[in-house]
């Protein structure tokens, strides 16, 4: 039996916590209906809150998107050269949609419209692309790139590598092109490979690559 909501509690907060679960559980985001019985609470009351389905994806993919900005930022400022953040933010990215797979498909399904129709969702975006595109114009600058690079096109291409390397991944049909691997690590080494790729050795890397899989803390 669930345990009913209390007025001192986190309605909001709960109810994208619960959504989360259900979603995990069953595939499918559940209605307002489902998701205030699994509260405890009135629909009514709920609807305070969580206006519509619409309202209730944004939400989640707010705080979702929180999660990753705040985990990259702190990847990031762990390693000094390009190449390094790079991948430090393409394995967060992999480990994060693993965490939370729903939120992933949400974000990465959500019509354009109804996406830049949420100001703050706008904003983590591009908080995002103008980290990655810092990385790149400094691995430029140091040599890492080429000087008539087209940053704007690789940070395009990278998002949409990634992209389809986390969707099989949480598919489970990654591991069966990398035998002995599980569908994680190939999805966390692909995207380190394909990061390494992208760079001629620059003058401070010195070329060495560091391929096996490393986990990075998901903050929850």
């Amino acid at each position: 039996m669930n345990a009913p909501f209390h007025p001192g509690q986190h309605l909001l907060s709960d109810a994208i916590s619960t959504a989360s679960r259900l979603a995990a559980k069953t595939g499918e985001l559940p209605d307002l209906k489902t998701l205030a019985k699994e509260l405890g609470v009135e629909e009514d009351l709920l609807k305070q809150v969580i206006f519509d389905r619409e309202h209730l994806v944004a939400a989640m993919a707010d705080v979702a998107l929180q999660r990753l900005l705040h985990t990259i930022t702190q990847e990031m400022a762990r390693r000094s050269s390009p190449v390094d953040q790079l991948e430090a933010i393409a394995v967060a990215y992999v480990d994060w949609a693993r965490l939370y797979p729903q939120e992933f498909r949400l974000v990465g399904e959500m019509p354009a419209h109804v996406f830049e129709n949420h100001p703050r969702l706008l904003q983590y975006e591009q908080s995002v692309h103008a980290l990655v595109m810092k990385i790149l114009q400094r691995a430029q600058e140091e040599g890492y790139l080429d000087p008539d690079e087209d940053l704007v096109m690789l940070r395009a291409m990278s998002h949409t590598y990634m992209y389809g390397v986390i969707t099989k991944m949480l598919l489970g049909d990654l591991g069966r092109w990398t035998p002995g691997s599980t569908d994680e690590d190939a999805a966390r080494t692909a995207v380190q490979v394909f990061n390494r790729k992208l760079f001629k050795p620059g003058r401070s890397h010195g070329g060495s690559a560091r391929l096996e899989p490393q986990a990075h803390p998901i903050p929850v």
